[in-house]
């Protein structure tokens, strides 16, 4: 689990992240980028019980509407709907 996929991660930049509990920066991979005790699975396409068939790159098919169309399994899906574990 990396911290990027956390709930409480917010993206800055294409390089790093803030934790909205402890504020610190985080990177967005290497070292320091694992996720900490407080981690929460954040709302992704990926985690989602409509998501179905990822290749390797994560692009998958979203089934949660009437007309499926594909997702990308990183996209977050906080304002989405359909959306359900």
């Amino acid at each position: 689990m990396k911290h990027y996929d956390c709930k409480n991660y917010i993206n800055l930049d294409c390089e790093k992240g803030q934790c909205a509990l402890s504020k610190n920066l985080i990177p967005i991979d290497g070292e320091g980028s694992d996720a900490c005790p407080m981690f929460i699975q954040a709302e992704k396409c990926g985690v989602c019980k409509n998501f179905a068939d990822p290749d390797k790159y994560g692009v998958g098919t979203c089934k949660g509407f009437t007309k499926e169309n594909w997702a990308y399994a990183s996209c977050g899906a906080f304002a989405c709907e359909k959306f359900s574990k």
